[in-house]
């Protein structure tokens, strides 16, 4: 069995090494048996991502680490972020499937419902997982009035701090709800399984 290598890239400073393994050891938990997955963070980059201003300052790493996973083999590489930071230019550098969480997300979401609807709780990306129950309770209160209100009848988390929330959520309220590691995770294994990358002709690519 060939061994699948896939990449996260981390585009923020403020995660330790611990807490982004316990993302890969979560990642890895529900990926394929020949799915590999590793990491590699920013070294220069906001502690969050949490505007577009956070998103252009973590830029610069980011496309250097697209550029780094090619050359180390990698077979796809993941930006954790549901914002998908500087995804359309990675994907110009190299030529290996560059996944957006958000992208695989709202992919999967529009065959599941007419009215995908973004979920991002009101805290702080790095609070987010400081107390779950008080997360997923706001969590599901949104979802539950979007619901209510017609606004929305599929629903993905748009933050990866909330990675590994989606089974439970799901089964709490009974509607589709999308996760983003789940979703960027099996799209990269099924692009990579399926020989595919990004079109040249949508990203040109740029030596």
């Amino acid at each position: 069995m060939t061994t699948m290598k896939i990449r996260l890239i981390v585009p923020i400073t403020g995660l330790n090494h611990q807490e982004i393994q316990k993302r890969v050891d979560y990642l890895t938990s529900i990926a394929d048996p020949e799915t590999t997955i590793d990491y590699r963070q920013v070294k220069n980059g906001p502690p969050a991502i949490e505007s577009e201003a956070d998103a252009v300052l973590a830029g610069p790493d980011i496309l250097k680490l697209a550029v780094e996973a090619q050359k180390d083999g990698v077979d796809a590489a993941i930006i954790w972020c549901g914002g998908d930071p500087s995804i359309d230019a990675a994907r110009k550098l190299v030529d290996i499937p560059i996944i957006g969480p958000g992208e695989s997300m709202r992919a999967i979401a529009s065959t599941l419902g007419k009215k995908p609807c973004n979920i991002i709780p009101d805290i702080p990306v790095l609070k987010m997982r400081t107390n779950l129950t008080r997360t997923t309770q706001a969590i599901k209160e949104i979802i539950q009035d979007k619901a209510t209100k017609g606004e929305g009848d599929v629903f993905y988390l748009g933050c990866l701090a909330l990675y590994g929330l989606g089974p439970s959520l799901r089964e709490a309220l009974g509607v589709p709800i999308l996760d983003g590691a789940e979703a960027s995770l099996k799209t990269a294994e099924l692009t990579v399984k399926l020989g595919l990358s990004h079109s040249r002709i949508a990203y040109p690519r740029k030596h």
